[in-house]
């Protein structure tokens, strides 16, 4: 063989396996009211073959975590009750491995079980459950926190779970499991303000609980914990009109819709179930943004929560009742299928790291 080619192919062999050993890195919030250590931060190879543990930090109930856009700041809610329920933020040290507590504040709102943050306001956002209401923090540049500057309160029987921005970043919308509501609010200089003429009332017993806009910006998509039903919604010039309902599991009746998540191609929809037959509703998405059910993927129990890697290759599932992390590679059309798995005290959340 000649020199050239000896040279070719080992730079080709030599690029083959430092792409398939690319690390990739994730955060996992836990319930802790076992033997959890809060918040751990693992690494992995880009085909989960093998994990290790970079570190972990405590703290009580992390049930949700989201990172600033630059990932040099971690935010996570400590869901516990009215009192005692808090939002943290933390410094995120990628190159020593670090996780660093910076502050600490209440959130005046029982049980706040997710968290956004807002890059164009610098603005931190809580749904407290149990309380019922949505809670804004500023957050500074070194990742302090400040003191409430928004608590927004709803009716007696709200249970405010969900938060996404609009593809432009002018609009909230949150979800309200107990009044069956879609709240729509404006950013009038970095203050949210209800628009009750856009926000939407869905039948009753939905109990909205996740939502996902499409990668394209013109479908919104809610899932219903209690309907255990899909509302697919049209998203133009701001305002949503309902398109479609669809069933994620019509074989039981139990509610337990929990999670929801869309391909980066936009090719594909999945939605998780809980309770009874626990799984993920797989969907294909339409050229109109309706969906067509293609397969359901039996998963361990009570999958709360669960996302797809970067590269959209593969889909974690974190099982809170069976204490591990599920890893499903996503196949060619859609479906799943079961790579490896991690053990991890009741796990209820999972991010990336870029």
């Amino acid at each position: 063989m000649k020199p050239f080619c000896v040279l070719l192919l080992l730079l080709t062999t030599t690029k083959f396996f430092a792409q398939n050993k690319k690390e990739l890195q994730f955060l996992v919030g836990t319930y802790t009211d076992t033997n959890s250590e809060g918040i751990y931060w693992y690494k992995t190879d880009n085909q989960f073959s093998n994990f290790e543990k970079i570190t972990s930090t405590f703290i009580k109930n992390p049930s949700y975590l989201t990172l600033s856009s630059d990932e040099k700041f971690l935010f996570s809610v400590s869901e516990n009750d009215q009192h005692d329920s808090e939002l943290f933020s933390f410094s995120l040290n990628k190159k020593y491995k670090k996780i660093r507590p910076i502050s600490q504040k209440n959130t005046q709102g029982g049980a706040p079980c997710f968290v956004m943050y807002n890059a164009e306001n610098k603005i931190v956002i809580t749904a407290n459950y149990t309380g019922g209401n949505i809670s804004v923090f500023g957050a500074n540049p070194d990742g302090d926190l400040s003191e409430i500057r928004q608590k927004i309160d709803f009716s007696e029987n709200s249970h405010l779970h969900c938060l996404v921005s609009s593809p432009d970043k002018k609009q909230v919308i949150a979800t309200d499991l107990g009044t069956d509501m879609l709240y729509v609010f404006e950013w009038k200089n970095g203050v949210l303000q209800q628009d009750e003429n856009k926000s939407i009332k869905l039948t009753s017993g939905t109990g909205p609980r996740h939502l996902i806009f499409s990668p394209n910006g013109k479908y919104l998509y809610v899932l219903g914990e209690f309907s255990r039903k899909i509302n697919v919604f049209r998203y133009k010039n701001n305002k949503l009109s309902e398109i479609q309902q669809v069933e994620t599991d019509g074989s039981i009746d139990v509610k337990g819709g929990a999670d929801i998540r869309i391909s980066p191609d936009g090719k594909y929809l999945y939605a998780s179930n809980r309770l009874k037959n626990d799984g993920i509703a797989i969907f294909s998405i339409q050229k109109s943004g309706k969906l067509n059910k293609i397969d359901y993927q039996i998963t361990k129990k009570h999958p709360r929560n669960f996302v797809i890697s970067p590269d959209g290759k593969y889909l974690l599932v974190a099982s809170r009742d069976e204490d591990a992390i599920q890893v499903f590679e996503i196949q060619n059309d859609g479906l799943l299928q079961l790579k490896n798995e991690l053990n991890i005290p009741k796990p209820v959340c999972i991010q990336f790291l870029k």
